[in-house]
């Protein structure tokens, strides 16, 4: 018979749940013509339970209460519904369990008694199972039994009745115990640690997957100087995915996990955090004796930091008691030690050697692929428009962790549910919204990259694209050159040999559009942009300078590709004096930044996996050269020449005053968005000789004024207005100054001597 779910009726506080008994009331029991106290199959959704049937006159209507003693799971069904099924059962003359016990520390005593007297574990499981019903595959919860209680058991798990399909256990049953677990144990294996995809990560987890196997699988002779490896580092940026990587490979392993939190271990009393970190070692000691087991201590540099730049006592305690533990790690089989952290400088040096995290694996900030793929792994479970070009998308995200990612795309499934917000308070049926590409360029300008915030050099600035700059053609396809091909075209520069730039300086008179061409190339290229000026870098302090130049190099690897620009170079860096005077916090930024450059500031808990060796064995700092310098200056005269060199800046880029064309184009583009009549843009590109783009844009906005000044409802802009214009915004440029720079240029040199 098959009932639906609104006629079922909860249990009652008094109904005991650990028997097998179904109370139905009294006219649904007439019409399934089962006789009481027969067996039946109750399938309620996606649980099946063995109950005796019995009448209830407290019931009324089509109502069922079902013990839930005997149960196990079905497939899952949509339609939510109940199905009684009466079975024919026989005595059972043999039957094979498994144990779950409460406590883990009886597991290895249970096991004792198993092998030395059989017989004693047959009466417990006979007293246990007495006049049961029980089929293989359903398990028996006696967590609530006070007899289950006494013996420490929490469920029994018919592994085999070779009797028949559906069994009654008496006084004449032989049983046998198969296999004796812990409820720790055997509940993390049915409940399945909760996973996100991950996407990018298929190297990490096939190197931690083949890491655990010999861990766990590999044996060694007591004689042989072969010593299996039993802890592993895994290090990265935040929001990487470190947490969730080994929850993954440990569902994958069939290895029970013992997750703690760096700060969980930490105690108010003395000894209580070594006391705290003895259980979790000691549970693991037990656990490994059940099967594969994975000990994982997150922000581990928490519970093991350095101990001589502590004055804390409780740390180096702390460290020395945890150091003493992973030594007796390698007497354990089936153990293994995980520690994640985004700060290794910060471990204790002993903690990293050899024979105790034996390996350490770097998870860096996503590549172009791999973000690629963790887009896609994220989008698959929304509800996304066909249109959606997910390659666009990962190049906009250059910086972006998995947690930022996943962010993103939350963030862009609100906007689009913000969008349809009224429609769905008239229509609750309405479908979810399509997320398109607007809704991520929205959620873009929320969303910001982990690696980059906190950092003051981060900034934002409106888009600019090549078609807002008018003329400059020659400057900007060196620009081009020097630093959107390397990023956007890296292969085309392997494949030709060519090494991808350091630096590239541009200089030229003041208001040439120097910052704007950088904004431009910045836009174009989807690179991390970080801008550094002096008002940022100096500071009263002795190594503060020194330091933040080290901290963007840092997040610009962390975030690479990546542009640093630095404007006005020659107001934070001059030239290094010739005397024997104390240097000054100028010459001791250059010296940093030319280390900075070279490659030789990146210190070893920094590298990252792009840092490859070549084939002559040689380390390749491949993501340093993802790191591109952008400098701006009307001085290059006031640099140093070791700054200049190539090999730092390799490429020296003359941004020209604009010529009559440019000036041209310049002029429409101000007056693109002003509203102009009857004016002849070719005659005033002529009249304006020497001035510079932003000369020609407060020309074309002090002609607005002039009209509004006249009017204020008018709404044109004339000629007459531009000319008077003329006489009050004066050039920027003169001849002489024009002739310094231009002789510079054309000797290749940056000569520039008032």
């Amino acid at each position: 018979m098959k009932m639906s779910a609104d006629q079922l009726f909860p249990l009652r506080k008094n109904t005991d749940v650990i028997t097998q008994k179904c109370r139905i009331d009294l006219q649904t029991l007439r019409q399934l013509r089962i006789k009481p106290s027969s067996f039946s199959i109750v399938s309620i959704d996606s649980n099946e339970f063995i109950c005796q049937v019995w009448p209830s006159v407290l019931l009324s209507g089509n109502g069922i209460e079902v013990g839930t003693m005997v149960s196990r799971r079905a497939s899952l069904q949509k339609e939510k519904s109940c199905t009684i099924k009466p079975i024919s059962v026989s005595p059972a003359k043999t039957l094979r369990v498994s144990l779950v016990l409460t406590r883990t520390e009886d597991v290895r005593t249970y096991r004792k008694i198993v092998t030395e007297c059989s017989q004693k574990m047959e009466e417990i499981c006979q007293s246990l199972l007495y006049k049961t019903c029980v089929s293989p595959g359903f398990v028996v919860d006696k967590d609530k039994c006070t007899l289950a209680k006494l013996h420490g058991v929490s469920y029994i798990l018919i592994d085999d009745a070779p009797d028949g399909d559906y069994c009654v256990v008496d006084n004449k049953t032989q049983i046998t115990v198969n296999k004796i677990q812990s409820k720790d144990h055997y509940l993390q294996k049915q409940i399945k640690i909760q996973t996100i995809p991950l996407g990018g990560l298929d190297k990490v987890i096939e190197e931690l997957k083949e890491f655990l196997s010999v861990s766990f699988t590999g044996k060694s002779s007591p004689n042989s100087i072969l010593r299996l490896p039993k802890g592993i580092l895994l290090r990265g940026p935040p929001g990487t995915g470190k947490t969730s990587l080994v929850k993954h490979v440990c569902v994958q392993c069939n290895a029970f996990l013992i997750s703690v939190n760096g700060p969980e271990v930490f105690g108010s009393r003395p000894g209580e955090t070594e006391e705290n970190i003895g259980n979790v070692f000691n549970k693991a000691f037990l656990m490994s004796e059940e099967g594969p087991c994975v000990v994982f201590l997150d922000e581990i540099d928490s519970v093991c930091p350095k101990r001589w730049n502590s004055d804390d006592a409780n740390d180096s305690r702390c460290t020395s008691v945890f150091l003493s533990y992973l030594d007796k790690m390698h007497l354990y089989q089936n153990l293994c030690v995980i520690g994640a952290t985004n700060r290794p400088s910060a471990l204790d040096p002993s903690l990293r050697r050899p024979g105790r995290l034996d390996r350490e694996i770097m998870i860096n900030v996503p590549t172009l692929s791999q973000r690629k793929q963790i887009l896609t792994h994220q989008c698959s479970r929304l509800r996304v428009d066909s249109g959606l070009d997910l390659d666009v998308l990962a190049q906009m995200t250059n910086g972006y962790v998995g947690a930022d990612l996943m962010s993103l795309c939350h963030e862009a499934a609100f906007t689009a549910l913000g969008s349809l917000q009224p429609d769905l308070k008239e229509n609750k049926d309405t479908e979810p919204p399509l997320i398109t590409t607007d809704h991520f360029k929205t959620a873009l300008k929320k969303v910001l990259p982990s690696t980059q915030k906190g950092s003051p050099c981060t900034i934002e600035f409106d888009p600019v694209h090549w078609d807002d700059i008018g003329g400059l053609e020659e400057a900007k396809l060196k620009i081009q050159q020097a630093v959107e091909w390397p990023i956007k075209h890296p292969e085309a520069f392997s494949r030709m040999g060519l090494p991808s730039p350091r630096g590239v300086l541009l200089y030229g008179p003041p208001g040439c559009c120097k910052t704007t061409l950088v904004k431009a190339v910045a836009t174009s290229s989807s690179a991390t942009f970080l801008s550094l000026s002096g008002a940022q870098l100096f500071s009263p302090y002795v190594g503060d300078s020194e330091k933040l130049i080290t901290e963007v190099f840092q997040r610009a690897r962390a975030g690479a590709p990546a542009l640093i620009f630095l404007d006005e170079i020659d107001s934070i860096i001059g030239k290094r004096s010739d005397g024997t005077s104390q240097r000054g916090v100028q010459e001791r930024v250059l010296s940093t930044l030319l280390n900075e450059m070279d490659g030789i500031g990146i210190r070893l808990d920094e590298k990252t996996d792009s840092m490859g060796t070549g084939e002559d064995g040689s380390v390749r700092d491949l993501a340093n050269k993802s790191v591109l310098i952008v400098a701006a200056t009307n001085r290059p005269d006031m640099l140093d020449e070791a700054l200049t060199r190539p090999g730092r800046f390799d490429r020296s880029v003359y941004v020209p005053p604009p010529d009559l064309q440019a000036r041209l184009e310049i002029l429409k583009i101000c007056t693109k968005t002003m509203p102009v009549k009857d004016v002849d843009l070719s005659a005033l590109a002529a009249r304006t000789e020497n001035y510079t783009g932003a000369d020609l844009k407060n020309l074309c906005r002090e002609a607005a004024l002039l009209s509004l000044t006249e009017d204020l409802s008018s709404d044109l802009v004339t000629e007459e207005h531009l000319i008077k214009a003329l006489s009050i915004v004066r050039p920027s440029l003169n001849p002489f100054l024009l002739n310094k720079y231009q002789q510079g240029s054309s000797q290749g040199k940056k000569l520039f001597v008032l």
